[in-house]
């Protein structure tokens, strides 16, 4: 049984501060947390030297990263996709809240699977935080995530990267060619991310940043 004691406060106060913006949350998304704000800060850094870019955000959960990105680049379009149709509900309760619902696309998708066919586009960018601890590794995470957070939003499979090998499997069989690949990544997966996003991109220029607790955790395929 969970520990009532070991709720998560941002899902006792109903909402997480991102990005310098509120964010209604509930069971039914993952909690955003500081360091994914380093990929709204690279989509950023990209867009302001871009008439217009088209984002995808994949496994968008509350919306934190798209209505981020809406709300502070005005040459961003952005299509959010999650697998969860509770999470995007609260995805779009979250974007009309900060009156970008206008500016963000919501679709229900695996991935890739139902996005509509996408226009070719010079600057589209794919930025995701997909579920990405190894499933053996779930029940050892403290009891405020893994009795609280779907897990839905944590299991990344045996190895915890199954998800973005799909996803790489699909970007290539759907022909797109995004200017930037970003994605977070767990702290032990630097190599691997690194080789993987190779082997599937082998001509990109690909990267692991670290983030401000100086752990890999920004995977970059440009």
């Amino acid at each position: 049984m969970p520990d009532k004691n070991s709720k998560p406060d941002q899902y006792i106060k109903g909402f997480v501060e991102f990005y310098k913006l509120r964010f209604k949350v509930t069971p039914d998304a993952l909690i955003p947390r500081p360091e994914t704000e380093l990929l709204v800060d690279a989509v950023l850094d990209f867009a302001k030297s871009q008439n217009q870019v088209t984002v995808l955000d994949i496994g968008t959960g509350t919306g934190n990263i798209a209505i981020s990105l809406a709300k502070n680049a005005p040459n961003v379009k952005v299509i959010a996709t999650d697998v969860s149709e509770k999470a995007l509900d609260v995805a779009r309760q979250n974007a009309k809240f900060h009156g970008v619902e206008n500016k963000i696309t919501f679709i229900h998708s695996n991935l890739l699977s139902d996005i509509p066919t996408l226009r070719h586009s010079e600057n589209l960018i794919i930025v995701t935080n997909l579920p990405y601890i190894p499933t053996e590794r779930i029940n050892y995470l403290d009891s405020s995530v893994k009795d609280f957070e779907p897990h839905v939003a944590l299991d990344g499979g045996e190895d915890g990267f199954e998800l973005y090998r799909k996803l790489f499997t699909q970007i290539n069989e759907r022909g797109l060619k995004p200017k930037l690949i970003l994605g977070e990544i767990d702290y032990t997966h630097g190599e691997l991310a690194a080789f993987e996003a190779q082997k599937y991109f082998p001509n990109a220029s690909v990267e692991v940043k670290k983030d401000l607790a100086h752990l890999q955790r920004i995977l970059t395929v440009s």
